[in-house]
């Protein structure tokens, strides 16, 4: 793996355990030495953080380190949200774990704690749009605390097409123009989203049911024919786009502006006339052995503007804090297209929570889909 593909499938967690060990050769690190605290056991006056791989530094929790040293937090990765909640519920002891806002009615099943708002000194600084979702409070108490936010959208090759910024629409990933050159994230999370979308379902585009999942499902055959491959992970999908085997792909924010930054392949980061998907992901108390004034300390580190910047700056993502954009240069946001954080957000198309049968369903036609193709 090179550095910038190595840094897309941490920033996303989307890194296997073997992946994730020979990941960390890449930059001279040993799968032992990546928590926090390289130590094999927490210390009673410690913390242990389960989350996404990429996301286990400092600097993204600078006030809480600084205050309490480097040995008060732990960190465990997961490879996906439901792997997180499954070994919640199988007995693991965390104190805190990293969910994102669309899963949390799972989230909660897993027997999460509540947050005490009043310890949260940088709570107030949260952008307005976010702090305030329907799923972060059950029976009136908070348990889900945004941290960070980001897109998906599809990137475009501007010298292999023809493609200018007014065209820009999701159903260019259903154009017979580039057959055999489209490359999609082989999961429900994309393209039953940006399906309905092209059918115009704007007013709930991640669970149609019924007649508009049939309609879904015809366009998704429709365009099972263009595709090149179906993309399970960004490494596969970053070589056929660099090598021109693809001019259009399906692409998470952070490894299309990681590889805008490298400024060797001619590229743009799509700003479809539907919306882009955004998703906003955070921090909830779970049922661990550690201290809950730590745990409320290393959320409220985790949302400064400080380590916002770091989000930034490190990962390409948007902030929830709205004072950390003041801390980045102009440059900066304009190159990852955060000047603007309440705009984006507004225009976006927001996941959110598909009910396990209708998940359930969703798969399975999209595998009949696979499977004809």
């Amino acid at each position: 793996m090179n550095r910038l593909k190595t840094l897309d499938k941490l920033s996303q967690g989307k890194l296997t355990r073997r992946e994730f060990s020979a990941a960390m050769g890449v930059f001279g690190v040993t799968a032992a030495a990546m928590p926090i605290v390289p130590r094999s056991a927490r210390a009673a006056d410690s913390i242990t953080w389960m989350g996404w791989a990429g996301l286990d530094v400092p600097e993204l929790a600078p006030e809480f380190f600084e205050k309490h040293g480097t040995d008060a937090a732990q960190f465990t990765y997961f490879g996906d949200e439901y792997e997180g909640i499954a070994k919640l519920k199988a007995g693991f002891r965390a104190d805190l774990c990293t969910p994102c806002i669309d899963v949390m009615p799972n989230w909660i099943t897993a027997k999460l704690l509540p947050i005490d708002e009043s310890k949260l000194s940088h709570y107030p600084e949260i952008i307005e749009s976010l702090a305030h979702f329907e799923a972060s409070r059950f029976d009136g108490d908070l348990y889900f605390v945004p941290v960070y936010w980001g897109t998906s959208s599809f990137m475009y090759r501007t010298d292999l097409t023809d493609i200018t910024p007014e065209q820009e629409s999701w159903a260019l990933l259903f154009d017979e123009r580039y057959a055999g050159k489209i490359s999609v994230w082989d999961s429900t999370d994309a393209v039953i989203p940006t399906a309905s979308l092209v059918l115009g379902y704007k007013d709930d585009p991640f669970r149609p049911s019924g007649d508009r999942l049939k309609k879904v499902q015809e366009l998704l055959e429709q365009q099972s024919k263009l595709i090149r491959f179906y993309w399970s992970g960004s490494t596969d999908n970053l070589q056929a786009f660099a090598s021109g085997e693809t001019v259009i792909s399906y692409a998470w924010q952070g490894t299309a502006m990681q590889l805008i930054a490298e400024g060797e392949v001619p590229t743009v980061y799509a700003n479809p006339k539907e919306g882009r998907l955004t998703w906003v992901c955070g921090l909830a108390r779970a049922t661990g052995d550690g201290d809950p004034d730590l745990a409320h300390d290393f959320i409220d580190a985790s949302i400064s503007a400080e380590a916002g910047k770091a989000m930034i700056e490190d990962l390409s993502y948007g902030s929830a804090n709205k004072n950390a954009y003041a801390l980045v240069s102009e440059d900066k946001l304009t190159e990852l297209d955060l000047r603007e954080p309440e705009k984006i957000l507004a225009a976006g198309n927001p996941y959110v929570f598909v009910p396990i049968d209708l998940k359930a369903e969703h798969e399975a036609i999209f595998n009949e889909v696979k499977a004809g193709s």
